[in-house]
């Protein structure tokens, strides 16, 4: 099952190769410390002309709060984006007033129209834009953020700096990179990846032009979705977000 696993997970991840600098970062609120640390790295090597952190209170959020803890950081509690700049400024020094922020975002759709209209009151007009996210999540990111500044004309890239390739599912999760262990509890990681291709797909249940109209209509490669298939035969999932 291994494989159907990781198969369907990078699908997901749709990493694109990073190169050159950007108008403009963007960390969309997930569970994972480590994407935060990535952001910080792009900012020290000056990748990008703008860094914005969007997140306000979500699924992702109560998780975020213990990954953190379990590193050492205690940080807030009234948003995602307000845990990250308490651990900027707790591990970097690095003050508020550094990034653009959004924090009342509660979904992707949010993320993406909240973080747009963030963009208007500043009026910056960003045209190459890096996505930071949690990896299952990105290409959905992708899309709504395509979809919501469409009238923009920006361009968006995935920023991957790991796939989340599994070893093992079985009581927990065990990932190829050691990195990875214990930042997903196994029934929060079910919710992400089982969950994804349906809001994915362009049917009256999804997320496309067919469904709730989310994002623009994607295709589901047939060699994913026969994974997918696969492990919902052998996995007890249940939409829990």
């Amino acid at each position: 099952m291994i494989q159907h696993w990781n198969t369907v997970i990078d699908y997901l991840t749709a990493k694109e190769e990073v190169t050159g600098k950007y108008d403009l970062a963007i960390l969309a609120g997930n569970s994972l410390p480590y994407l935060a640390d990535e952001l910080i790295a792009l900012y020290k090597l000056g990748k990008a002309d703008n860094f914005m952190l969007v997140g306000g209170i979500g699924h992702a959020t109560p998780f975020l709060q213990k990954n953190f803890k379990n590193i050492g950081f205690e940080v807030s509690t009234a948003s995602e984006t307000e845990m990250y700049l308490d651990y900027f400024k707790q591990r970097y020094d690095l003050d508020a007033q550094l990034f653009l922020t959004e924090t009342t975002s509660t979904n992707s759709g949010e993320n993406a129209l909240f973080s747009l209209n963030t963009i208007k009151a500043e009026s910056l007009n960003p045209k190459n834009v890096l996505l930071l996210e949690d990896p299952i999540l990105q290409r959905r990111i992708n899309a709504t953020f395509e979809k919501e500044w469409r009238e923009t004309n920006a361009v968006f890239t995935n920023h991957v700096p790991i796939i989340p390739y599994v070893k093992t599912v079985d009581e927990k999760v065990i990932f190829e990179d050691d990195r990875l262990n214990g930042l997903w509890s196994k029934d929060y990681f079910l919710s992400l990846v089982l969950g994804e291709i349906p809001r994915l797909r362009n049917d009256v249940n999804g997320y496309g032009p067919k469904g709730k109209n989310y994002i623009g209509a994607l295709e589901i490669p047939e060699q994913v979705s026969q994974s997918y298939e696969k492990l919902c035969q052998v996995y007890d999932y249940r939409q829990k977000r």
